[in-house]
């Protein structure tokens, strides 16, 4: 296990939904053109493959940003220069903005965590939806342990950890499926709640689209 930093900056004062995510991304994407973080596209319009070091989130109703790697320092940037947003040929301006620097628990432990879906996890790709359909209720539940387990992986790679022993990473929970719409097309995603041996700290994504808002998680609170 290890400390990961990363910073976040909500726009506190003003109301957005889940599916206004898209449209704060292409805000800031034009508002900073030449740098790739905000958009995730290299020079050339050439997709980066890399953990997107600045995520879209909308948190207890607000619009936010999140940064982690290079997207820290560019997050003080926004916090500061940023007092109106743009969303549909609408102008909005926000008089109150809060910035946290967060440093959290990250990786495999001894300890197991709950954690909730707090927005529709899209857990799955064309291909392995299709192997998905094909299953009974039991393997879809154990495909899907597969699949968060992989996103861990995946979202490790980000903060350049390595997990010491894969293998013994240990999934279980229970998923809903959801359709959500996607550049107006249905998905399928699923809500839901899983305990896991690996600490992740709040309001990081898991699974495809994560950047854009999809499978942000949060931590249970203890009753």
């Amino acid at each position: 296990m290890m400390k990961v930093r990363y910073m976040v900056v909500e726009f506190t004062d003003l109301a957005m939904k889940a599916a206004e995510i898209p449209k704060l991304r292409g805000y800031f994407a034009q508002k900073y053109p030449d740098s790739h973080l905000f958009h995730n596209h290299l020079p050339g319009k050439v997709l980066s493959y890399k953990t997107p070091q600045i995520q879209y989130r909308v948190i207890n109703g607000s619009p936010a940003l999140i940064g982690i790697g290079e997207g820290i320092e560019i997050m003080k940037q926004v916090f500061f220069e940023i007092d109106e947003l743009d969303i549909s040929g609408k102008t909005i301006t926000s008089n109150e903005k809060q910035i946290r620097l967060i440093e959290a628990d990250f990786g495999q432990g001894s300890e197991f965590y709950d954690y909730r879906f707090i927005s529709p996890w899209m857990a799955l790709n064309q291909n392995n939806h299709r192997e998905y359909l094909m299953l009974n209720t039991n393997e879809r539940k154990q495909k899907l342990r597969r699949i968060l387990k992989g996103n861990l992986l995946t979202l490790s790679k980000g903060f350049h950890y390595t997990i010491p022993d894969f293998d013994s990473v240990s999934v279980e929970g229970w998923f809903n499926p959801v359709s959500r719409n996607f550049h107006g097309i249905p998905m399928h995603c699923f809500t839901g709640e899983f305990t896991v041996n690996f600490a992740i700290p709040d309001y990081l994504g898991l699974g495809k689209q994560s950047a854009r808002g999809f499978g942000v998680v949060r931590k249970k609170e203890d009753k």
